[in-house]
């Protein structure tokens, strides 16, 4: 459960830049359990979400029933902009991978926000840094080798030296071979580049060399 209160987070994450001052009355702070949906592909989308901490993964399912890992997300992002502004059902599903916190915004007048230019202004800006984002990932897939993806992935989620891998997430995210993956993950383990230290945690090891396999802008 949070530890601290609503305005501690918007404070500390300065979301006052994105929710203007009159829809701060209205917002909620939730906890989602590992395993929990925050949102459902194909339902009624009935909250703005601003995911802020813990893991999260965004899953598509196709036409053939399967689902796809589009990506997952550790870093603070807004969850329902693009179903708020095309007005329609969730585009995708979203999954708490370990207990995570977000801030609600009940979309219970959408009129009201179609019309307010700062607000609208804001979610286009986020939306657009969300495309770069789709960019960069898109041109990653195909340009650079797993063990480059990995390395960078790994000094994104990193705190203090210590993260967490997850295979069967990680391999459909990255466009690859479970098998592949855990080629490349025993690999930087043999050569002592990182450690594990406890189910699917891990410790860097050899910081410099990780940093050298990572993707050069």
């Amino acid at each position: 459960m949070p530890e601290k209160n609503l305005e501690y987070y918007l404070t500390k994450y300065q979301l006052y830049r994105i929710f203007p001052q009159h829809y701060i009355k209205h917002l909620q702070l939730d906890f989602y359990d590992k395993g929990q949906a925050i949102c459902q592909q194909g339902e009624k989308l009935k909250y703005l979400f601003y995911f802020i901490e813990g893991q999260v993964k965004i899953v598509r399912r196709l036409f053939n029933g399967k689902e796809h890992i589009l990506e997952t997300q550790s870093r603070p992002t807004l969850i329902g902009d693009i179903e708020l502004m095309s007005n329609q059902d969730s585009v995708s599903s979203v999954i708490a991978l370990e207990p995570s916190l977000v801030i609600q915004l009940p979309l219970t007048n959408r009129d009201q926000f179609y019309q307010d230019p700062l607000f609208l202004y804001q979610i286009g800006r986020q939306l657009a840094q969300k495309l770069e984002q789709q960019n960069i990932i898109s041109s990653t897939n195909i340009s650079y080798s797993v063990k480059e993806r990995l390395a960078t992935h790994i000094l994104a989620n990193e705190v203090a030296g210590d993260f967490q891998l997850q295979p069967s997430v990680l391999s459909d995210a990255f466009g690859t071979s479970y098998r592949h993956l855990i080629r490349v993950i025993r690999e930087l383990l043999d050569q002592e580049i990182i450690e594990k230290i406890a189910f699917k945690s891990y410790r860097i090891r050899k910081r410099q060399i990780l940093t050298e396999l990572t993707i050069k802008d």
